[in-house]
């Protein structure tokens, strides 16, 4: 099936998340880089899950709506919640069924922030969406490794490195299954 690559990207990250959240505690989940407006590590996984809940949410009807997220709270101060929602996707993720892949999505996403416009939807599938699924997570997870670096935290090998930039530096990241 042509979105299996996609969806191991999607695997692929959300394991970097699980693995990630794992080995930090409370504290490090609530770190900032500093200065003002800067937001913590629990806010950009909030972020993503976000996405991830806005697709999964509106996949079967083919309709995903990314301005309708749920904007989760607790995601952003709980890291076992965080953990747990990611363990969730990385199932439903994995499980998305092949019949989907010929689908065709209509997606919504804000292109003005005046609410006056409309939303704005476009024609998709399933494969673009988990391609912008790994691309919007690992854009993160550099925001991430950017908060965490200075703090003596590591993140991992290509944590926050795109999948075309390790293939270019000749590493990769394996699905664990």
């Amino acid at each position: 099936m042509e979105h299996l690559e996609a969806v191991e990207g999607n695997l692929i990250v959300l394991q970097q998340a699980a693995e990630l959240l794992r080995r930090m505690d409370d504290r490090t989940y609530a770190t900032t880089a500093g200065g003002e407006g800067q937001s913590p590590v629990g806010v950009h996984f909030r972020h993503i899950l976000d996405h991830y809940s806005a697709f999964l949410r509106g996949l079967p009807e083919g309709a995903i709506d990314y301005d309708a997220r749920e904007r989760h709270g607790p995601l952003e101060t709980d890291r076992g919640l965080a953990l747990a929602t990611v363990l969730g996707f990385i199932t439903d993720i994995g499980g998305i069924p092949g019949e989907l892949a010929a689908r065709p999505l209509s997606v919504s996403l804000r292109s003005v922030a005046d609410r006056g416009h409309a939303p704005d939807w476009s024609q998709s599938s399933l494969k673009r969406e988990l391609q912008f699924l790994v691309s919007h997570t690992v854009h993160h997870y550099a925001l991430i490794k950017h908060i965490l670096t200075p703090a003596g935290f590591e993140t991992g090998e290509g944590f926050g490195i795109a999948p075309s930039t390790l293939a270019a530096r000749g590493n990769s990241i394996e699905c664990a299954r």
